[in-house]
């Protein structure tokens, strides 16, 4: 009866252990986080001051259609976990490709309408019209 004990005490640690260890082998194991990203400290590839921003985010240049003035400063932000661009079609501006949380500015130098991409990921599209006002 003493063995009994035994054997019912060595096939529950056993489970337990092929319990744990399959828990942690789950391919539906995602790490998710219930909160935005805080953006603090990150690297920036130019100190100038932006008078406007586009976000990279969901592979998607938010917002996707923005206009500024001549002389004016838009940032580029990405978010995103994969690299991204942004780059004219015409070849007026072009950033290096951007890891998360980098940035990258442009100062728009004349009027115009500037359709761009990710050079990585060309569906995605934004356009940047420049004008020759004050504001954007």
């Amino acid at each position: 009866m003493k063995y009994i004990s035994y054997f019912f005490i060595a096939i529950a640690s056993t489970l337990l252990v092929i319990l744990l260890s399959l828990s942690s082998c789950s391919p539906n194991h995602k790490t998710t986080t219930s909160q935005p990203m805080v953006i603090k400290d990150q690297p920036q590839t130019n100190q100038q001051t932006a008078d406007a921003t586009v976000k990279i985010h969901n592979f998607k240049f938010e917002p996707a259609n923005l206009a500024i003035g001549v002389g004016k400063t838009v940032q580029f932000i990405n978010v995103d976990e994969e690299p991204h661009t942004a780059t004219a079609t015409d070849g007026t501006f072009n950033s290096k490709a951007l890891d998360t949380n980098q940035t990258w500015n442009y100062t728009a130098t004349k009027p115009g309408t500037y359709p761009y991409i990710c050079s990585i990921h060309p569906f995605m599209k934004g356009t940047l019209t420049v004008t020759r006002g004050v504001g954007g």
